[in-house]
């Protein structure tokens, strides 16, 4: 019993050093429900939509942490507590369907915004300023990309840090000086 009282030991302090998870909540709406307040179709094709949802959101103060154009993802960041994801498909000849997904991050948690008002008003109403003309609501026999999740920003330097340290493989060189050693 004794000879397993160290293993347990680093198995508890190395536990204690992992970061906490963040827990998503999911909104409690229907798939329905969160497409209608989610999609709108815009009048453009999906590069002008696409530049579009990027000025949008750098007007509104967030700061874009991923763009991926093959996939016609954008996500952003403001105030490092709410998130926005958009997603722009192509539809019929000059016509693209751009469907925003938002989510607040609090301690431990990120819950996803399931309020029609916030969509309204914190996203479709500047992207209508952008185009200068009103966007239709996505009609319900029509198909809409999934909702893609915010893609989280680092950050602290302190988050930084940690995702540095996950992703450097661990080498004798970078091994940590032992206890009394100075550090190089």
């Amino acid at each position: 019993m004794t000879r397993f009282l160290p293993a347990i030991a680093i198995a508890i302090t190395l536990a204690a050093c992992a970061p906490p998870q963040t827990q998503f909540i999911a909104s409690q709406r229907s798939a329905v429900e969160l497409r209608a307040m989610q999609a709108r179709v815009i009048p453009a094709d999906a590069d002008t939509a696409m530049r579009a949802v990027i000025a949008t959101l750098h007007d509104l103060g967030y700061r874009i942490t991923r763009v991926e154009p093959e996939a016609r993802t954008v996500s952003a960041t403001r105030q490092t507590a709410l998130r926005m994801a958009v997603v722009v498909q192509p539809r019929d000849q000059g016509s693209s369907t751009v469907r925003a997904n938002a989510s607040i991050v609090a301690a431990f948690q990120e819950s996803q915004v399931d309020s029609p008002e916030f969509y309204r008003r914190n996203f479709f109403e500047p992207l209508e300023a952008t185009f200068g003309r009103a966007l239709a609501a996505l009609p319900a026999t029509d198909a809409s990309p999934d909702a893609p999740r915010p893609v989280a920003e680092l950050n602290t330097l302190r988050e930084r840090e940690a995702a540095g340290r996950a992703s450097a493989p661990v080498t004798a060189t970078q091994a940590p000086p032992a206890a009394g050693a100075p550090a190089r």
